[in-house]
């Protein structure tokens, strides 16, 4: 067995194995001191180092009784089953609305048609800035607050808003 091949760490545990007194990772200044000192331990108690560092073969793990069953796909797995509630899919295709609704009027826009839905003005905006990233030209928003515009102005940004009846429920 080479001392000098050996990682620090496995030197180190092999000195702890023959000394009298273990030593930690910063007993020895170098790696040189602690090769001397372990061939220095190793001749005064008459140690063959060739046969006693010499690392233990890992046993065989026991094979199992049973084997596994293998893992199949089914094809139901593999078919995409369609997430949430469509709000994105909505939101995003309102914000292509040339109108430029603006993104609170959009969120409500949203939680009018889709049952259970919980948009915001800010997750709307979300989605406008992440079609912008991708490359996609979202028309500019109105500028003009609806608490702010006169009659007309007001006309003219609810002449495009599209009035939808509720869907008949169950009960």
């Amino acid at each position: 067995m080479k001392l000098e091949e050996m990682p620090t760490r496995e030197l180190l545990a092999l000195h702890n194995r023959i000394a009298d007194k273990p030593a930690g990772p910063k007993t020895f200044a170098t790696r040189a001191k602690l090769v001397a000192r372990i061939e220095q331990v190793a001749a005064d108690k008459n140690i063959d180092l060739a046969s006693f560092g010499q690392p233990k073969k890992p046993k065989a793990s026991e094979q199992r009784a049973q084997p596994r069953a293998e893992v199949t796909e089914t094809p139901e797995a593999t078919e995409k089953k369609p997430r949430g509630l469509g709000v994105g899919a909505l939101a995003r295709a309102i914000l292509m609305d040339p109108a430029g609704h603006p993104h609170a009027l959009v969120a409500d826009m949203v939680n009018a048609q889709i049952e259970g839905a919980a948009a915001t003005a800010k997750s709307v905006r979300w989605y406008a800035n992440d079609m912008r990233k991708k490359g996609v030209g979202v028309p500019p928003r109105q500028k003009h607050h609806p608490a702010d515009m006169d009659e007309e102005q007001s006309a003219e940004a609810l002449s495009t808003v599209r009035v939808v009846k509720p869907a008949p429920s169950d009960g």
